[in-house]
């Protein structure tokens, strides 16, 4: 930039105005840029900041693009370009992280006036945040079934459990992760589906790979209680809305060691 006198609220105006720019260039407003702007290399003004507001909305299109592969895949390159175009002028970054950019992205395809007939495609994006969430997540121990059996029965009622962070749950309506799945493998999805709420548990696994498994409703209903803090003795107790009650304690105990084989559990709080 050029060197000019300039106080704080005309610095914020002008840096206002130029974002303005940068997200829809054209010659008229960016002539007001013009004397901030030094020519260098034979390169006037003008063109040096068509090519800085190319290479910004650029960089932003690669962001989406890396965190959104499958969706890019689903949409093709000319719905996707649509989907770029009118998400960067809604939601331009705010962040000093490219890595939040994109965490709107369900929202405006859930809002958006075309893209809202489609419902597959908000929960597509959505499902995609969770994976990154859970491969982002900071790592930590997991505790073992072991540990569990060695603590006396009498302490297992008030017993809570606390999950590594990678743990995220996902819920949809959609076949919209079915069409990820099919996406990754390289071949056709099936037609989009819209009917009952499905549930799916996804983490980043030991090999840090990130993993999810599909969960029936009481197995949902059983994470999501111990991930709310409820102890042993009330999970039990809600799973009788599902079984008898000695097959209601038979459930969460087969669940909870499917849930320390996966490394998900890091921790055993015993409350006396």
């Amino acid at each position: 930039m050029a060197d000019q006198d300039c106080n704080v609220p005309e610095l914020k105006k002008l840096q206002q105005d130029f974002m303005q720019y940068l997200l829809t260039p054209n010659q008229q407003t960016g002539e007001q840029f013009h004397s901030w702007v030094s020519e260098q290399t034979g390169l006037p003004a003008a063109s040096r900041m068509q090519i800085y507001a190319n290479g910004y909305v650029l960089r932003l299109r690669e962001t989406i693009d890396t965190d959104h592969e499958i969706l890019g895949l689903y949409l093709g390159d000319d719905l996707f370009e649509q989907m770029v175009e009118g998400y960067v002028r809604q939601y331009p970054s705010t962040f000093r992280s490219l890595r939040q950019f994109a965490d709107a992205l369900p929202e405006y395809l859930a809002n958006d006036e075309f893209f809202c007939q489609y419902p597959l495609l908000s929960e597509l994006a959505a499902f995609e945040r969770r994976l990154i969430t859970a491969f982002d997540a900071a790592d930590s121990e997991h505790a073992s079934f072991a540990e569990l059996q060695a603590i006396s029965p009498d302490l297992w009622p008030a017993i809570q459990f606390r999950f590594h962070a990678s743990v995220q749950l996902f819920s949809c309506h959609t076949n919209a992760v079915e069409s990820w799945q099919a996406l990754k493998a390289e071949q056709i999805p099936s037609q989009p589906e819209t009917g009952e709420l499905r549930h799916w548990l996804i983490w980043r696994g030991s090999e840090r790979l990130t993993e999810f498994i599909s969960l029936q409703p009481y197995q949902h209903a059983l994470i999501s209680g111990f991930l709310a803090g409820h102890n042993f003795a009330q999970q039990c107790e809600l799973m009788l809305t599902w079984f008898d009650e000695e097959n209601a304690a038979i459930q969460v105990l087969q669940a909870l060691q499917a849930w320390f084989d996966m490394g998900i559990i890091r921790a055993i709080i015993v409350n006396d």
